[in-house]
């Protein structure tokens, strides 16, 4: 028997913080859509269960693929959805059938952003029911569109995104890039609780750039049962390569859900005040080896395995990880993605015409779990950009083996000089 909700999901939806906040930076000014925010938008359960199973499958796919490297990772599929669902809004054609088979969306009509909006809601009902007194966890989640200055967006696109992300529209000079980039960052840093400070670079804006969308999430726990600081000690931890190194490690006696077999262990360790809960899948040495059968590990047809409490020794290394920024576009391009990232790009839903594409997508994440808790948090950003000119490009030229030249008059065609250039 297999729970619904896979490992990844379930610990990285943590990450989805859901207070949602459309404040502005104070460094841009702040248009709107003509809707207000929905804080109660409608839903059936069945519509619900889908659109959580195809974001597992989503963020399944991304982790599987981020996850190839081996090397200590944190992402939240579950902000990259967030955007991706902004950029959704104003894709059409085969862009958008592009995107939503990438997004594993269930659906061909709009009702993914009322539900992607219901489901935060959800998860916000979960942390508004924690007793304020106790602290006990923090979820946050914010969305934000950058316009470049003296551009118009179709008004349907900005109501959308209103409507269910309580995003307005800050406008932004991109031709001073190192600005924009400032604005951006401050924002992100903000909603991160300082925890993100450089997602924008500068490099992703130029003239062409139209528009960048942006969500950042924040989330803080407590553990139900913290470990016992005082036994934090060095231990051994075994590496891919079978080598030891020395790590602090964290100990408690509890009763907590587990599952142990050859091939896997998982605990699940719940936080105070609410229904998440972190869930940890330690793999055999063995396993890691074998992409089949680490596949299957995070495959959203295999979730997890049925727990069981069990009174638990468990030990356990603290650990810290903060990623560089994290360009997404190779992902999502083998999840089928790939018409929005060209010159053949359909946004029209947002210009009104076809002069648009993504030149940027990436996402910077954080993560820091010790003897009290977990603070964790991701921001992703998307840049839309204005699409070249007929002629693309200028051609690249080099001059760079032995040539011959010659100089002659146009006029009469009359060749004054010749030569060669066998070493410049």
């Amino acid at each position: 028997m297999f729970q619904k909700i896979s490992f990844v999901v379930l610990c990285l939806m943590i990450l989805a913080g859901c207070a949602i906040s459309p404040t502005p930076s104070a460094q841009s000014e702040t248009l709107s859509g003509q809707l207000a925010y929905d804080s109660a938008p409608q839903f059936t359960e069945a519509e619900l269960q889908q659109l959580t199973e195809s974001q597992n499958e989503f963020a399944n796919a991304i982790f599987a693929y981020q996850a190839e490297a081996k090397e200590n990772l944190v992402i939240s599929p579950y902000s990259l959805y967030q955007a991706l669902s902004m950029l959704y809004a104003g894709a059409a054609g085969e862009t958008a059938s592009e995107l939503r088979l990438a997004m594993r969306i269930p659906w061909e009509d709009a009702r993914v952003h009322r539900l992607v909006n219901a489901l935060n809601q959800q998860i916000l009902s979960f942390a508004n029911s924690t007793d304020a007194d106790t602290q006990a966890f923090e979820l946050q989640i914010a969305n934000a569109l950058w316009a470049a200055q003296d551009r118009s967006f179709e008004q349907a696109f900005l109501d959308i995104l209103s409507q269910n992300y309580a995003s307005g529209l800050r406008t932004l000079d991109f031709t001073d890039a190192s600005a924009a980039s400032k604005a951006i960052n401050d924002w992100v840093a903000e909603q991160t609780k300082q925890k993100i400070m450089r997602l924008a670079d500068p490099s992703m804006f130029s003239a062409d750039t139209a528009l960048a969308l942006t969500n950042a999430v924040y989330f803080k726990a407590a553990w139900q049962f913290p470990f016992n600081e005082a036994a934090t000690a060095e231990a051994p931890f075994t590496l891919l390569n079978g080598e030891q190194q020395d790590v602090q490690t964290m100990h408690m006696t509890e009763t907590l859900n587990v599952s142990i077999t050859e091939e896997l262990t998982t605990v699940q360790l719940p936080y105070a005040g609410g229904t998440m809960v972190m869930e940890i899948l330690m793999p055999s040495l063995d396993s890691w080896k074998d992409p089949d059968a680490l596949a299957q590990l995070w495959s959203a047809q295999g979730g997890l395995p049925e727990l069981q409490p069990e009174n638990v020794s468990l030990s356990m290394p603290k650990f810290r990880i903060e990623t560089p920024i994290m360009d997404m576009i190779p992902a999502l391009e083998s999840s089928g993605m790939r018409l929005a990232f060209t010159d053949n790009a359909d946004f029209s839903g947002i210009s009104g015409d076809q002069s648009l594409y993504v030149s940027t997508i990436a996402q910077k994440a954080f993560i820091d779990v010790n003897e009290l808790g977990t603070e964790a948090s991701a921001a992703t950003i998307v840049v839309i950009s204005e699409k070249s000119l007929p002629g693309g490009e200028p051609l690249q030229i080099s001059i760079d083996s032995p040539f011959i030249f010659q100089i002659r008059d146009t006029a009469t065609g009359a060749i004054l000089f010749m030569g060669t250039v066998m070493q410049p």
